[in-house]
């Protein structure tokens, strides 16, 4: 059985990072990522036939020629990457597909159709198959069931199908519990010499550390993908995916991604001894929240490597960051970022404009916070009201929604909520206005190309406004 993984991507159309809950323009500078959600289905599929994956991101390719591709590869299965931002074009690339090779079955995941479910696959016919949750054990079962000719898909949790009675989508699938029973991604499936960080030019990959969160931030899409309970990886097993990546793949800069890095700071602390003990000599970054951090830690971090780490900051208010329950506080953000400087790791602070309760004077005061807490880098968003969330409940329930056309639910794109205390066209103003304000700083600029010429680079980009959403 031959399975065919898309990042659908196509000329024309714009480039989308679609990688666990992080739904993205590619626009951004922190680099193209490698789809490595697609490369584990493929290590699955590999299993049962011969596998062919298309990351459109990186491999310039037009509609005709991905049909002729398909064509010539002729596979039985064809796996859509899919998220919010990308839908409609996502969705346009599967339509063209399913209308030329109609024996085709159709698969698709990601954040889109687990918020959505039964709309998800109302709103596309095309797809035969929607993954709702984690897709690695759904994909796995369903897999089972193709090569063997078995037509009954009742009994594959977390799976959505068209039947002849009508749409099916069948009982929830549970959390994998043990993540090492995942297969290494098959990064032979992928150019990874093509997903390179703009600053230095290097190869660089993601590695899925652990997954869940238990915080409870209103506005966060991990919980209905991931679950609040966190599951991580084994040492073992990261020590392994990254000495794949090495030596076969000659990475040696990574993401180490999860929500909270830091949460469990004796994990933290064994994989930094683990990196070092095996020599492994990499650069890494990692995010996470500023009240998990303590010196110690982050002194053993800066030890084994690495060399960024991005805080959930969200906001300068206190009253903003209570109402979405974010749960620390003015006092420990500054802390926090005192900590990285003492210890010279780099940071980037990630904001958001627009949560319940948010005023123009707040979100000045978020700028000016942000531009008082010495911070090298920031990234800022506009509230999202994603279903299943309790800031996407709220904003329904008030009427704050202003489209449900689903391409605009853009983490990094302009605001569609308009509360009584703030309009969508304010919140995108603060937004860009929070990116003027950092990055076009006569003194942040002098002190960047000073310290490291690369920095230059960031600005030559084509991209950097349209990063910014400033165009």
């Amino acid at each position: 059985m031959k399975t065919y993984l898309l990042n659908p991507t196509v000329k024309g159309q714009g480039r989308f990072i679609r990688e666990g809950r992080c739904m993205q323009k590619t626009a951004s500078w922190v680099a193209i990522w490698p789809p490595v959600t697609l490369a584990v289905l493929g290590a699955i599929a590999g299993s049962y036939g011969d596998v062919r994956l298309l990351d459109g991101n990186v491999e310039s390719v037009t509609l005709d020629g991905l049909l002729d591709d398909i064509d010539v590869f002729k596979p039985d299965i064809v796996v859509v990457n899919t998220g919010f931002p990308s839908i409609e074009g996502d969705m346009r690339v599967a339509a063209v597909i399913k209308e030329k090779y109609p024996a085709l079955q159709i698969v698709s995941f990601g954040v889109y159709f687990t918020l959505l479910e039964e709309t998800a696959m109302k709103n596309y016919p095309a797809v035969d198959f929607g993954i709702i949750g984690e897709p690695e054990e759904t994909f796995r079962e369903l897999m089972d069931c193709l090569s063997a000719g078995r037509g009954d898909y009742s009994a594959i949790r977390g799976l959505a199908f068209r039947a002849p009675q009508g749409l099916v989508i069948n009982e929830q699938r549970p959390l994998i519990e043990n993540l090492d029973s995942l297969p290494l991604p098959a990064r032979d499936l992928l150019k990874s010499e093509r997903y390179r960080l703009p600053h230095n030019d290097k190869t660089f990959t993601l590695i899925n550390s652990a997954r869940g969160c238990p915080f409870s931030c209103i506005y966060c899409i991990v919980t209905p993908y991931y679950g609040k309970a966190v599951r991580r990886h084994s040492i073992e097993y990261i020590i392994r995916e990254i000495k794949d990546c090495k030596d076969n793949h000659g990475i040696e800069e990574f993401l180490f991604w999860e929500e909270v890095f830091s949460l469990d700071k004796g994990f933290v602390r064994a994989l930094c001894e683990a990196l070092q003990e095996n020599r492994l000599n990499i650069r890494w970054a990692a995010t996470t929240r500023i009240d998990t951090l303590d010196e110690e830690t982050l002194r053993m971090m800066k030890q084994a490597g690495c060399y960024l780490l991005g805080l959930g900051i969200e906001s300068g208010s206190q009253d903003i960051l209570d109402a979405a329950r974010k749960k620390q506080t003015i006092a420990g953000i500054r802390n926090a970022v005192e900590m990285c400087k003492r210890v010279q790791l780099q940071t980037m602070g990630h904001f958001i404009f627009g949560l319940p309760g948010e005023t123009p004077q707040t979100a000045q005061a978020t700028i000016d916070f942000m531009l008082g807490l010495g911070l090298d880098y920031m990234q800022a968003y506009c509230a999202v009201p994603y279903p299943k969330t309790e800031f996407g409940k709220l904003a329904l329930d008030n009427g704050w929604v202003s489209t449900f056309e689903w391409s605009k639910y853009d983490f990094g794109g302009d605001s569609i909520v308009d509360t009584e205390t703030m309009s969508a066209k304010q919140t995108t103003y603060y937004r860009q206005k929070a990116f003027r304000s950092f990055y076009f700083r006569p003194v942040y600029i002098a002190k960047k190309v000073i310290a490291n010429v690369s920095f230059k680079q960031i600005f030559k980009l084509s991209r950097f406004f349209e990063w910014m959403n400033l165009r």
